[in-house]
């Protein structure tokens, strides 16, 4: 009988470092004959193209549940993987960023063939309050750290000292109980993000995906992104710039704060936008769509 597949499961608000915390994994060669299960939020696999793995080591899901309706999805994936001819050895399961940890590890614990061995949630320390502060996300936020038994912080270095120790404090009275990690960043903040009191905009949170099959003006995705405020928690896409830029740039705004960065990741130009839905949220879709150089 076959040895049943070892399991981890990464969860996280958006933008909290799921995606690089699987490439670092990847590039410490601490995982191998593994299969990445990425469950990205929109219909552009973004995250997919992020991991840097061969290609045919990383599938994808993209409905981006955020509780128990990806179960019929993910459980027939799941029996898929089990019938393959040489199953993985190990698989890491990327979860949304609203996706709550306790149905995906009662999925997973329940699945035949499966070995759940570690669940875990990716922290966005500089991002935490905000994301708290904003009604509509407050209690995903909640779950995932209060669901998990290993919490990895990311972005603490930007925090003033008082600053962590609030956070640290604030995040082991929501789970006295878990084990806190401390990552190491590499990333500079990037631009702050002018958004105002996060919670103005309210709306169900919806996802928009774009592709550009000509080159996009940086510049001016980037100062849409910037003015969008409060109406948009999370972008994440690799454009082909028009002159004067030129070239790939890697866009990211996560936690209200916007970075852009040359690079020679996946294919696509493409552009994931996750935020309210409403009037707002429609008119920077359309700007958007309208960039064209």
């Amino acid at each position: 009988m076959a040895a049943p597949i070892a399991t981890t499961v990464l969860c996280g608000f958006l933008g909290s470092g799921k995606t690089t915390r699987i490439n670092a994994l990847i590039r410490a060669g601490t995982l191998r004959n593994a299969l990445f299960l990425v469950n990205d939020f929109g219909s552009i696999a973004i995250d997919a193209e992020l991991i840097q793995a061969e290609e045919d080591s990383v599938l994808r899901l993209n409905n981006g549940c955020a509780c128990c309706g990806v179960s019929g999805n993910l459980s027939a994936q799941l029996s898929a993987i089990r019938r393959w001819k040489t199953p993985p050895q190990r698989l890491v399961f990327e979860a949304s960023g609203i996706a709550r940890p306790l149905p995906l590890k009662q999925l997973f614990a329940a699945a035949s063939g499966y070995q759940l061995e570690a669940v875990e949630s990716l922290v966005d320390a500089s991002a935490f309050q905000r994301n708290l502060a904003d009604t509509a996300v407050a209690d995903i936020v909640e779950d995932q750290i209060r669901q998990v038994a290993l919490l990895r912080v990311n972005r603490w270095q930007w925090l003033a000292e008082a600053e962590r120790r609030g956070f640290m404090d604030d995040l082991l009275r929501r789970n006295p109980d878990a084990r806190i990690v401390l990552q190491e960043d590499q990333l500079a903040p990037g631009t702050l993000v002018a958004v105002g009191q996060p919670h103005v905009e309210s709306g169900p949170v919806v996802s928009r995906s774009l592709r550009f099959d000509f080159p996009v003006d940086v510049e001016r995705v980037e100062r849409l992104l910037l003015e969008a405020g409060p109406v948009l928690l999370r972008a994440k896409g690799m454009l082909e710039a028009a002159p004067p830029e030129r070239g790939r740039y890697l866009l990211q705004l996560a936690g209200g704060r916007l970075s852009s960065v040359p690079t020679s990741a996946g294919r696509s130009s493409a552009l994931v936008l996750i935020g309210r839905q409403g009037a707002a949220f429609d008119r920077l879709v359309e700007a958007l769509e309208q960039s064209r150089h």
